[in-house]
């Protein structure tokens, strides 16, 4: 064999060692969120493991980490824990228990305030906001890579596609499902999740319509799926309520 042949031969086995090294070791599945009418919406009938999914709301982002946190539940029932990225420093471990996430499978990540948090200088405000997300996000990527970590919760209002892209990369070599919470300033942006969900607030119903002692207290929500990777379009929203006392989701 030529010189040329050889080298060409070995050229082309290494590409296929890099393609093999480049698939994903995971295997893709759905597992139903338990909401009736959420697992309805999506595509597969629940939420894909081993995937990037977009929560967007028109608040703080309370709502739509409710739900993330009620449709993560059942894919405890695998191994992991879920760590949560908590930047701002205000998320309560109850949340999680009230949506049925044992705190023994919860991991909770705060990255350091940096010390120059405490300033009323414009431009030193900006470079702490800077600082404080750059933080959030390598702790995003390292738990997307660790083996441990079944599903991650993480409130993110703008990443690079670079960033987006090495997630992408952890979820396939890891199985990690990975969950954030956006802002509706997300939806001028371009999506690089397998799910885009879309959540808002919804009217109460009339108070002959429900309990009297529910009348004030009773959140209704509903979700639309804005994006799916594989392509499915599903009509329609899914409707959720909050109980008054248990903060606990339900489907209607």
């Amino acid at each position: 064999m030529s010189p040329s042949a050889v080298r060409a031969e070995t050229i082309q086995a290494l590409r296929r060692q890099l393609v093999s090294s480049q698939k994903s070791v995971s295997v893709q599945k759905c597992i139903p969120t338990g909401l009736c009418s959420l697992d309805h919406l999506l595509p597969g009938g629940g939420l894909p493991t081993s995937s990037l999914i977009e929560w967007i709301s028109e608040d703080s982002g309370q709502a739509a980490a409710s739900i993330a946190l009620r449709s993560l539940s059942p894919m405890l029932s695998l191994a992991g824990c879920l760590a949560v990225i908590d930047e701002r420093h205000d998320f309560h471990a109850d949340a999680a228990r009230a949506q049925g996430i044992p705190l023994s499978r919860l991991l909770l990540i705060r990255p350091e305030k940096r010390a120059e948090a405490v300033s009323s200088g414009r431009s030193r405000f900006v470079r702490r906001t800077s600082a404080s997300e750059s933080e959030a996000l390598w702790a995003l990527e390292q738990s997307a890579r660790c083996p441990g970590v079944r599903a991650i919760l993480c409130w993110l209002d703008r990443a690079s596609s670079a960033v987006m892209r090495r997630l992408q990369l952890a979820i396939e070599r890891s199985g990690v499902t990975i969950v954030l919470i956006r802002s509706s300033s997300a939806l001028s942006q371009a999506s690089f999740a397998d799910l885009r969900l879309h959540v808002q607030a919804t009217a109460h119903p009339a108070p002959s319509q429900r309990p009297v002692h529910r009348a004030k207290q009773q959140r209704t929500f509903s979700v639309r799926l804005l994006r799916s990777r594989h392509g499915l379009q599903h009509e329609g929203t899914a409707s959720l309520y909050q109980e008054p006392w248990t903060e606990q989701l339900r489907s209607n």
